[in-house]
């Protein structure tokens, strides 16, 4: 079990480590992370490991295969979330999912800032709330969120939010601006 404050630093190191090493293209020192974020390097790793990167020879590396999905059961690692990855790089991302009630298929384009296309156009994401993470942005708190799958809609979505009780149903435009607040919130801190 880990604390409050171990899940939101790991949150903060990791969006450090996301932008550093450009989404994984560029695996990047241990070290180089910790001093960047002000942290001894042994925290560094520690965080890292929370969080399910993986530190090879020294270097922190991304599986840029990833694609949104919950946290695995008994664990607080979560998958790289693409509206995250298209915040950090500043490259457009293209979606390509099957909606799991309907089996429509669902195509999302965004880029950082905003949203380029929605097939079909009603289609949202069902985002899953990283429990134990605390952001704040001024005084507003953001609430930390990962996307885990694409719905043709939120009718579609309501069997999910049944299982998923903290979780919540977004149109895509919404959380493409949530991510981006979030990401406001991990950048106001002040080692990063």
């Amino acid at each position: 079990m880990t604390t409050r404050t171990d899940r939101t630093a790991a949150v903060r190191i990791a969006w450090a480590a996301t932008k550093l090493t450009r989404a994984g293209r560029h695996p990047i020192a241990i070290g180089r992370l910790a001093a960047t974020v002000g942290m001894d390097p042994a925290e560094a790793h520690r965080l890292m490991d929370l969080m399910g990167f993986v530190i090879r020879d020294g270097l922190v590396v991304m599986d840029r295969g990833s694609r949104p999905g919950p946290a695995r059961a008994g664990s607080d690692r979560y998958q790289v979330d693409l509206f995250l990855l298209a915040v950090a790089t500043g490259e457009p991302v293209h979606a390509d999912s099957v909606c799991p009630a309907t089996g429509a298929r669902v195509r999302v384009h965004f880029t950082r800032d905003r949203v380029l296309s929605v097939d079909p156009p009603h289609a949202v994401v069902a985002a899953s709330r990283l429990s134990g993470i605390d952001l704040t942005l001024g005084q507003d708190y953001v609430e930390a969120l990962v996307c885990t799958q694409f719905f043709a809609s939120k009718e579609a979505a309501a069997g999910w939010l049944l299982e998923n009780i903290d979780g919540r149903v977004l149109s895509v435009p919404d959380y493409l601006a949530h991510t981006r607040r979030m990401v406001a919130a991990l950048e106001a801190w002040p080692t990063i």
